[in-house]
């Protein structure tokens, strides 16, 4: 699977890209220069070949076949290097001059350029790799003449052992330089997904670091700074909004539930104090939605991250058991609490507990007469769960159930707003965490992932 990820990556496809592209550069240069190197030997060598054939059979033309084998003998003693091989044969088949003892059996009398394996003269006890050409003169006389070409081999093993070695010692520098392109790619995109999960998180004034360069990756965070730069001052506008809005909406609240209230001490009527209470319930029901509402969008803008500190998870759910154990009581359920020691999270105590208590108060509401208060430290980070064994929410479901608002169709008789769980969920995402919506078989289990103290 890690395999495939990398296979899959386009960093890895860049640094693949970049490696295939060196070596390829590298086996083409070394073609062209051993296919240059090779074909130059081979005319050179050729060239002398063809030349002494031709001067030989020029001096044959004009002065005669002594002249020639005379020429035959001239050259063969101005080679020092003994590397010139050359044979006259007579018409009668004689050898007149030159450094093979014999014809050749394979040789035919009009090779224009072939390589043999031969001796080639008596000096030479080793057998010599040749380059020969051949031709017969009108009067049956035969030439042979060629070039001794083992050291233009040798030197052409030579060449390939060291273009050889040249390619074994590309292969790492490519891919060293392959891999150093993809790690500066790699750091430059880094900043971009760092910045993008911080924002992602909460962190609103995380901006790409530029380099100045003036390339793609400093147009790209510059465009994306300025993005930020205007979801940053749209959700200020939002909040301030949103905060105005409610600060509005609370004071005519506030006083319509001071008039029922003294209505309701004033009217001796039974069936209107009835109304006048339900009409209380209603006012309590939407300040405490109107409260909801703007802590989630104060906790989703990231407010209160200032005010991280030192939380004692255990502590905390104990009050919890206290606080809701009487409640519980009435109801005819139970609240257990298995906590992890010392576990220290880092966190807005206010908020998390607002968060914990709607959790508590869901699992009162919906669960069974069974509820579990559970934390343990796992992967760095604490997790609190709050387990109950009621119905539980259905795997199609979980993720409607965390929207604002939503109320599923199994609660909705029990009275609500459909906030609690968003709630959680926005708390969770403030302190860098997650709230997951589990099966407990029986039941619901909801986890709160909270940083720990130190590790943020």
């Amino acid at each position: 699977m890690r395999f495939m990820r990398w296979r899959l990556s386009v960093i890895w496809r860049f640094a693949a890209l970049i490696f295939l592209m060196q070596i390829a550069c590298v086996l083409v240069s070394l073609w062209a220069v051993h296919s240059f190197t090779s074909k130059s030997m081979n005319h050179a060598s050729r060239e002398v070949a063809v030349g002494l054939r031709d001067d030989i059979s020029a001096t044959y033309a004009a002065a005669g076949l002594d002249a020639a084998g005379a020429t035959v003998r001239s050259r063969i003693q101005g080679d020092p290097g003994a590397d010139t091989v050359l044979l006259l044969i007579g018409p009668d088949g004689r050898r007149i001059a030159g450094n093979l003892q014999r014809w050749p059996a394979t040789v035919g009398t009009a090779e224009s350029w072939r390589l043999l394996n031969l001796h080639s003269g008596p000096r030479r006890s080793d057998r010599q790799i040749l380059g020969i050409v051949s031709t017969r003169f009108p009067d049956g006389t035969r030439l042979l003449a060629g070039h001794v070409v083992e050291s233009d081999l040798r030197f052409g093993g030579f060449l390939e052992a060291a273009l050889l070695s040249a390619v074994l010692l590309a292969i790492p520098l490519a891919a060293g330089a392959a891999w150093f392109s993809a790690a500066i790619m790699q750091r430059r995109l880094r900043s971009v997904t760092d910045t993008a999960a911080a924002v992602g998180t909460g962190d609103m004034q995380r901006r790409i670091v530029l380099t100045g360069s003036g390339d793609m990756f400093d147009a790209l965070g510059r465009a994306i700074n300025a993005m930020l730069d205007r979801i940053t001052g749209l959700v200020d506008e939002l909040r301030l909004v949103t905060d105005g809005l409610a600060h509005d909406l609370r004071s005519p609240l506030t006083r319509l539930r001071a008039v029922l209230e003294n209505s309701l001490r004033q009217n001796p009527d039974e069936a209107g104090s009835r109304a006048l209470e339900r009409a209380l319930e209603e006012s309590d029901t939407l300040l405490r939605m109107l409260d909801s509402a703007l802590l989630i969008s104060r906790a989703e803008a990231g407010i209160g991250r200032d005010s991280f500190m030192a939380v004692d998870v255990g502590a905390m759910l104990n009050d919890f058991q206290e606080m809701y154990g009487a409640l519980a009581e009435e109801r005819g359920a139970t609240i257990g609490v298995d906590v992890e020691r010392g576990l220290i999270a880092r966190a807005n105590r206010e908020i998390v507990g607002q968060a914990l208590s709607n959790l508590v108060d869901n699992a009162l509401k919906y669960g069974g007469d069974r509820i579990t208060l559970a934390a343990h430290r796992e992967a760095g980070a604490i997790l609190i769960q709050v387990t109950d064994n009621g119905p539980g929410v259905p795997e199609a479901q979980r993720e409607q159930a965390l929207s604002r608002f939503a109320r599923l169709d199994t609660s909705r008789h029990i009275a609500g707003a459909g906030l609690g769980l968003s709630l959680a969920s926005a708390v969770a995402r403030l302190h860098g965490g997650t709230l997951i919506l589990g099966d407990a078989a029986p039941g619901l289990l909801v986890t709160l992932s909270l940083p720990v103290e130190g590790g943020a």
